[in-house]
């Protein structure tokens, strides 16, 4: 048997909240099981294996755990790590996936796809057996990481590396014995041992899973999603992040290049990676050492990023930067090294520091797209850290919660979801949307206090986030003059506190209003393409098949699916798409109604003769769901293919709601409730007749409707319910 050959993933695995940021890159078969990643995640950090952990798929709820590990398990939600492989949940470039160690320390870590490289040889599998030899490499990583098991968490992590470097300072309590060890054993915090790891790593056989795959049905109806959990919910029950944002439309890349080049820290730190050709020594600390920092200033005129070093005479700026004493100190210097170190587009090694392989080579490479999107996505990952928020102490106290519980983690999501939302060059106020969401948090059940925290901590990521899309010229910004008192309005009311703003309730003022740029729509859609919201893009469907085509469509409001159907249908011309539309057209079961669903639009679209002949020839053919599309198609255009007659309407009708139905009992009742315009006039005018349609679904169709409309049209409900019993009658006959 012919091994069938299995791709190699190249993948970034980040320890979150450590500053400068410690990481690894590894390369494994893509089959490989999440259990067996996560001894790669312990290998690559140094832990012990004595704390549980979890593996979580952003957007859909699911978590992997072990299964042989004593822990109590959420039947709905955990599954058996060794039930899936890595390229189960990572299969595009960018996609990442959590995973979290020690829930007392809660020692996270972030796992990104990086590359989709060919196969391996000896990385095939024939059957279900791998073949071969199979490895786990380590390529590359910065910053080295001591044995930190009950430390504590990334910040008491951050608290010893900080006294093993500054060994001047006394060793913080509790970690004395631990910061003193490392001293005594010469521990550089800036050193990483690639070849080390990358033999432990090699002495792990990538597993592939072995477990009962989990099952995962992701299906979609009008209205409603159906979740990784496996139960459909309407539009009010399902979380919004999970739900699709609009489909939007983005420049080409060379334009979107263009403007990322424009970004002020974005050309300093591709001056900078590139300044680097040939070698330049750094310190112990990985930063330029203090002589070739003051060049880089000068040189590549990085004191334009300061306003204060701006604003010198030359002679006076080289006599500032004489006394610069480390090339830490200086933020024009520091903030683009420290981003070409995160983006890896610089590497240091042996005390050099050299490009990496990513740095864009020439002006007219697209790659700083990329570049950019790596940048911002670093910068937006921390609007959840509560510490960061700049929070007063005593709000954790005055509530009873603290900030490691994580109160106001995936806030950020909602908030950079309702700017990417907002259409093309429409502002977004945000003093209006931080209220309109208290007022949905007072609607859920939260407490007056408990909103007006909701409140406060948007406020304090708007801010935040307007200042880093800004910086990155990802949005226009508007100051207004109301933002900080609305703060501690905000904050008074929450605290229980007498007003400490003056004016009374005076607070019209805009406070911040944001504009997307076409960059920064960009930047948003890979961020929440990360946090698992599906984000359609207008035209990515252009080369798919038919059933994508379909499937995509239902997540498409009339304007964006009108485009893409335009754009699919050029892309191959309107006889192969008819071919195309109608052969995934095929069947009566509910999936294939769906698709029938979508297919109406399509189809509508075609007027040329090729087309029309296909349409014609398929009504002709009796082939189950192919004949009636093709002839309500036809009908639509005023032509009633032979052998079809008045039944089309009733069995198109039945089709439609089956479609819903077929997913949940609760997608019908949304679709009805959103179509009902459309739908219950003709319901009305047909429902004595509908037990006589031939469709399979017909009497689970009637009696549904007759369910879910008893509230809204008591005389219809009973007519389909007395319908539905018709059908019942007649094939017991």
């Amino acid at each position: 048997m012919t091994a069938e050959p299995v791709p190699t993933y190249q993948l970034k695995i980040a320890l979150r909240n450590t500053s400068p940021p410690i990481w690894r890159r590894v390369t494994l078969p893509a089959d490989t099981s999440l259990g067996c990643l996560h001894d790669i995640v312990r290998l690559c950090f140094g832990w012990d294996d004595s704390h549980l952990h979890a593996f979580a798929e952003p957007g859909s709820g699911r978590r992997f755990v072990d299964f042989d590990a004593p822990s109590e398990r959420d039947p709905g939600h955990d599954f058996d790590e060794e039930s899936v492989s890595v390229a189960e949940l990572l299969s595009s470039e960018g996609e990442r996936l959590e995973h979290t160690y020690d829930f007392g320390d809660d020692w996270r870590h972030l796992i990104t796809l990086e590359k989709v490289l060919p196969a391996s040889p000896g990385n095939g599998v024939a059957g279900n057996r791998p073949t071969g030899s199979r490895h786990v490499r380590c390529t590359g990583g910065r910053r080295a990481m001591p044995y930190a098991e009950d430390t504590g968490g990334a910040w008491a992590l951050q608290a010893v590396l900080d006294a093993v470097v500054d060994r001047t300072a006394p060793a913080p309590e509790p970690w004395t014995d631990l910061v003193e060890t490392l001293r005594m054993e010469g521990f550089d915090p800036a050193a990483f041992d690639h070849e080390a790891l990358d033999r432990r790593l090699a002495a792990l056989e990538p597993r592939r899973p072995t477990a009962t795959p989990a099952s995962r049905s992701t299906k979609a109806a009008p209205g409603g999603r159906r979740c990784s959990c496996g139960e459909n919910h309407d539009g009010e029950d399902v979380d919004m992040e999970f739900a699709p944002v609009r489909p939007v439309s983005l420049p080409p890349r060379a334009d979107l290049a263009a403007a990322a080049r424009q970004v002020p820290l974005i050309a300093a730190a591709l001056r900078l990676a590139h300044w680097c050709e040939g070698g330049r020594a750094v310190t112990s600390r990985d930063v330029l050492k203090p002589a070739l920092g003051r060049r880089a200033v000068q040189e590549l005129e990085l004191w334009s990023l300061d306003d204060e070093l701006s604003a010198l005479r030359p002679a006076e700026r080289e006599q500032r930067l004489g006394r610069l004493r480390s090339s830490g100190d200086l933020p024009c210097l520091d903030d683009p090294w420290q981003l070409v170190l995160y983006t890896d587009l610089v590497r240091i090694g042996a005390g050099t520091a050299r490009p990496g392989p990513d740095l864009p080579a020439t002006a007219e490479d697209e790659g700083v797209v990329e570049f950019w999107c790596r940048s911002i996505e670093g910068e937006l990952d921390i609007l959840d850290d509560l510490e960061s928020l700049g929070l007063p102490p005593m709000l954790s106290i005055a509530l009873g919660m603290e900030d490691e519980d994580g109160y106001g983690t995936g806030l950020a999501a909602v908030v950079l979801r309702a700017l990417y939302e907002v259409p093309d060059g429409e502002w977004l106020d945000t003093a209006m949307l931080a209220e309109a969401l208290r007022d949905g948090a007072l609607r859920d059940g939260l407490s007056k206090q408990e909103a007006g925290l909701v409140e406060l901590l948007l406020l304090r990521i708007l801010d935040q986030a307007a200042v880093v899309l800004a910086e990155y010229r990802a949005a226009e910004v508007e100051n207004g003059p109301k933002t900080d008192r609305e703060h501690d309005r905000i904050l008074s009311d929450i605290l229980g506190l007498q007003r400490i703003i003056d004016g009374g309730d005076d607070l019209s003022g805009p406070g911040i209003r944001l504009r997307l740029t076409p960059l920064g729509r960009l930047g948003l859609r890979e961020y929440l393409l990360a946090e698992g919201v599906p984000a359609p893009l207008i035209g990515e469907l252009a080369a798919v098949d038919a059933p994508t085509l379909l499937d995509g469509l239902l997540d498409y409001d009339q304007d964006a699916a009108r485009a893409e159907i335009a754009g699919w249908i050029s892309h191959r011309g309107q006889g192969p798409a008819a071919v195309q539309i109608i052969d995934s057209c095929a069947g009566l079961d509910a999936d294939a109604a769906l698709r029938r669903l979508s297919a109406t639009a399509v189809l509508a679209q075609l007027d040329e003769p090729t087309a029309l002949r296909v349409l014609r020839k398929a009504a002709a053919s009796q082939v189950p769901g192919c004949a009636q599309i093709a002839a309500i198609t036809l009908a639509g255009r005023g032509e009633i293919p032979e052998g079809h007659g008045p039944e089309l309407q009733l069995w198109w009708l039945v089709d439609h709601l089956w479609g819903p139905l077929g997913v949940a009992d609760e997608a019908l009742a949304t679709f009805l409730d959103q179509e009902g315009d459309s739908v219950l006039p003709l319901l009305d005018e047909i429902a004595d007749d509908l037990w006589r349609c031939d469709h399979p679904a017909t009497g689970a169709v009637l009696g549904a409707a007759g369910r879910h409309l008893r509230a809204r049209d008591k005389a219809l409900a009973k007519r389909l319910r007395r319908s539905a019993t018709k059908v019942g009658s007649q094939r017991r006959r």
